[in-house]
């Protein structure tokens, strides 16, 4: 496999089409299993299927590293299963209407039905990790979940905090979002045989990878068109969620602007300002500053990869994660 036929996504899927269709056929066979009672909300939610990141770190990792094992193919699958899981939640808790351009399992099916499934989903994908001869999967996945359920209920706590810190959004989404890449890329490196430093290296890379790729989804939020993105957008000033470029534009404002942007956090018609209309020189720099934050921490992530035995697969790695650090608005 060489990165250079790598346009986009697309293509590190087409390249990895057998191994992702193992994960989905172990996530079907062996994961999305309910009572008849449950089959219609697990039919809809399947259709949720996103780009399925996760699951491709673990695969390039291990090929990275040798080949795919069974494990990897577990993994993978578990930790889309967690993701799923968190989405829903997520959803539900900003009161999102669409994802894959769908009514949200929460919209479709009511709040209790979108809770308890997620909830199901974490149990399964956990109940069937702990049946592996190595535990180090259980072990690293019941950690992660929990540094995603802390960033989760900090963020949440934090809401209509205007003053939120740099490093308080770090420490959140270090929990929220990376925490999951942090532990696919590790326990890919581990179940590959890579030795407890590369596996390090790994968990490095997952976990700044990961830093990145939420600050560039948080972008998309207030400057991303939505038939693009395909998902609710303008949530997080909405909310009173003081995202990064939302933190680089309140400290690039004057005082009397700053007041006036505060006014509009945590509104409910805050999800229909155009932020670049209001203050198009403010709002273009607060763009540019959080997108070279993002690919500084996207250039200390792919530093971690030279430690792959196969630089085919750490070329693939690279181009993804910068494909996905630098997605068009």
């Amino acid at each position: 496999m060489t990165s250079t036929v790598l346009s986009s996504l697309d293509g590190v899927s087409e390249q990895l089409e057998v191994s992702l269709q193992r994960v989905q056929e172990f996530i079907d066979s062996d994961l999305l299993i309910g009572s008849e009672a449950m089959k219609p909300l697990l039919d809809y939610a399947s259709q949720f299927q996103g780009k399925r990141l996760r699951a491709m770190t673990v695969l390039l990792i291990a090929n990275g590293f040798g080949d795919i094992k069974q494990q990897h193919i577990h993994v993978a699958a578990y930790v889309e299963m967690i993701h799923a899981a968190t989405l829903m939640h997520d959803d539900l808790l900003d009161s999102a209407s669409q994802r894959r351009n769908l009514d949200c399992v929460h919209v479709k099916w009511g709040s209790h039905a979108a809770v308890l499934l997620g909830d199901w989903m974490y149990s399964a994908a956990f109940s069937s990790s702990t049946a592996m001869a190595d535990q180090t999967a259980s072990r690293i996945l019941a950690d992660a979940t929990k540094r995603v359920c802390r960033g989760e209920i900090e963020q949440n706590l934090s809401r209509g905090n205007f003053n939120l810190s740099a490093e308080d959004y770090l420490r959140q989404i270090d929990g929220k979002t990376a925490a999951l890449f942090d532990a696919a890329a590790f326990l890919a490196a581990h179940y590959a045989g890579a030795s407890p430093g590369d596996c390090q290296s790994m968990s490095s890379f997952g976990l700044l990878a990961g830093r990145a790729f939420q600050i560039a989804d948080d972008l998309l939020d207030v400057a991303g068109d939505e038939d693009i993105v395909g998902k609710s957008l303008g949530t997080d000033l909405r909310n009173g969620k003081l995202t990064l470029p939302l933190m680089r534009l309140r400290d690039n404002l004057s005082e009397a602007e700053v007041a006036r942007l505060e006014k509009m956090f945590g509104d409910e018609q805050s999800c229909d300002i155009n932020l670049a209309a209001m203050w198009p020189d403010e709002w273009a720099v607060a763009v540019e500053k959080t997108r070279s934050e993002l690919r500084g921490y996207i250039d200390s992530a792919v530093s971690y990869l030279d430690c792959l035995p196969s630089s085919d697969y750490a070329d693939v790695l690279r181009d993804m994660t910068y494909f996905l650090g630098d997605r068009e608005l």
